[in-house]
């Protein structure tokens, strides 16, 4: 069919680059590129020396041809010059040798000497004309025309010197990236896509699972049995426990081999999820890796958590001795598409710093067979919300700092990641063993602006909704650091009472507290407000661990 086909067609491409590619790089082994590169700048750093900063190449060849025809007259005058010095010279060393043999007696020929030496102040004037001349004739000395015509000769060098330096720059970067292509190359050779290990995982996990639900059969059962036994019921969990745990271990292999065919899928093989549909890949792909089909809300055998089902399903299960809370929500297609966006988005923020993004981590998001829900999975800390640390035992003024620099890195990371929360609050914001600061998540099928105007927004009298939020503008990362701030004042207040503000605002001013948090707040309740980042930066967090107690800030706990 036509997808065949258009694989086939990339794999011949591809084979061809590779080809291509090779042969370019034994091309270029064999050229002295260094040699010449080094040459090369050795006569630029001669041009150098001789051209004038500034001026203008001339990069059609007549320049040379100028230059040539100058050097040709050149030489053609020296030579000129020196065959008459040589003519001059040679009329001189006759006349001597004439001189000669008027005075050698010896001689039998014989000589006019007036005639010789009468010619000789002719001969003189000539030898002298010609060695004049040869001497004024110097090639070093140039009229302004000839100065011109060197330094364009000059200028132009150095501009082919460039141009050739350049292109050398070029075929080595080319070089270079030919030579990583040929090697991806080579492992897409190599390397031929294959999921048979994924559906051989996914086979175990059926199995796994389908022995896990006959147990929980089991155990159902055996609780309204006759014969019900404590010890019984004990290697029954027992067994559970170990099924589930085994199952979860079969999961985490079939999220290594998902993350390795992403991989391929997103660097060599993109029709790898048509190919094999049966794999869900484009389903975790497209929730970035956060779904997972092979887990089932029903094989958790989780207890609801009534006191947090307000509004939805709250589960509590425990897996591998950790603790975690399902969230369920109520879906239909539209909304399936945007809660897997909405978590898709979060966990990548998450997954930039893990456990120092100062987020809640999202575990898995499973689909319910029997109702319209979807189940988020996230680490349970029961009694760990601010709402519920201060209604048992407050934080001191150090713990809540502590505390709130985590809120605060957390509010950076989403923010950073074009994320809004919009929901923070109370029951959201968590204080792990008192000091680790966390944000949760949010309701993923509502809007920012929704899950702003919801009425958990609010804690003790004090409201967490932004002036500008009341004024009908959409939420935004500022009005996340409004409800941050309400926070902090929130925890430092303790049982003190403050004033509301016409704005909604509260009046910070009046409020006995330390200085540094003070100065804080105001930049958290004015118009132009700290963002996270800044926050993080603040003075009152510097000296967060010598800050021991204030008054205002609840009793130190036993």
């Amino acid at each position: 069919d036509e997808r065949d086909e258009l694989i086939t067609k990339r794999d011949k491409v591809q084979q061809n680059l590779y080809s291509l590619v090779k042969e370019f790089i034994l091309e270029v082994d064999q050229l002295p590129l260094s040699e010449r590169s080094r040459t090369l700048q050795e006569l630029s750093s001669s041009v150098e020396m001789v051209c004038s900063q500034g001026s203008e190449a001339d990069d059609s060849e007549e320049v040379f041809q100028q230059f040539f025809e100058w050097k040709s007259v050149k030489m053609k005058k020296l030579i000129h010059v020196r065959r008459d010095t040589d003519t001059a010279l040679q009329i001189l060393g006759d006349w001597f040798g004439g001189i000669l043999k008027c005075f050698d007696l010896m001689s039998e020929a014989s000589s006019d000497l007036e005639e010789v030496v009468g010619s000789a102040d002719e001969i003189l004037r000539k030898v002298e004309l010609a060695l004049c001349e040869e001497l004024d004739t110097n090639l070093n000395v140039h009229d302004e025309a000839e100065k011109g015509l060197m330094m364009r000769v000059c200028n132009t060098v150095k501009h082919k010197v460039c141009q050739e330096q350049s292109m050398i720059t070029v075929i080595q970067n080319r070089y270079l990236a030919s030579v990583e292509f040929k090697k991806h190359s080579e492992e897409w050779l190599n390397r031929r896509p294959d999921i048979n290990n994924l559906l051989s995982i996914k086979k175990t996990v059926k199995s796994l699972k389908a022995q896990l639900r006959w147990k929980l059969v089991e155990k159902n059962n055996f609780e309204e049995s006759d014969d019900y036994s404590e010890f019984e019921m004990t290697r029954i969990k027992e067994e559970i426990a170990d099924l589930r745990n085994r199952v979860f271990q079969e999961i985490s292999k079939e999220q290594e081999e998902y993350e390795m065919l992403t991989y391929s899928v997103q660097k060599w093989f993109p029709e790898l999820p048509l190919l094999y549909p049966e794999g869900g890949i484009l389903s975790y792909m497209n929730s970035g890796g956060f779904l997972t089909c092979s887990l089932e809300r029903d094989l958790l055998d989780a207890e609801p958590v009534k006191e947090l089902s307000t509004k939805r399903p709250f589960s509590c299960s425990e897996i591998e001795g950790q603790k975690v809370l399902l969230k369920g929500y109520f879906v239909d297609v539209n909304s399936e598409a945007k809660v897997i966006e909405g978590v898709a988005k979060y966990h990548n923020a998450w997954v930039q710093q893990k456990e120092k993004s100062g987020l809640l981590q999202l575990l898995f998001l499973l689909f319910c067979k029997a109702n319209p829900l979807v189940y988020l999975m996230v680490p349970y800390y029961p009694g760990a919300s601010l709402k519920a640390i201060q209604a048992d035992t407050p934080l001191t003024l150090g713990e809540a700092l502590k505390v709130m620099k985590g809120v605060a890195q957390g509010l950076q990371t989403l923010h950073g990641a074009n994320i809004v929360h919009g929901s923070l609050h109370g029951n959201n914001v968590f204080a792990v063993n008192r000091k680790q600061g966390i944000v949760g998540d949010f309701d993923f099928t509502k809007s920012e602006e929704q899950r702003a105007a919801a009425n958990t927004m609010v804690v003790g009298t004090l409201s967490l909704i932004s002036p500008e939020l009341k004024m009908g503008q959409p939420a935004s990362p500022a009005s996340d650091m409004y409800a941050y701030g309400c926070l902090l004042l929130w925890l430092c207040v303790g049982e003190q009472e403050f004033v509301i503000k016409e704005d909604g605002t509260p009046e910070v001013d009046v409020i006995v507290m330390d200085d540094k948090v003070k100065s804080l707040l105001l930049n958290l309740f004015c118009c132009d407000r700290l963002t996270a980042e800044q926050v993080l930066r603040d003075d009152c967090f510097l000296v967060a661990d010598v800050i021991l107690a204030s008054p205002g800030c609840g009793e130190k706990h036993e």
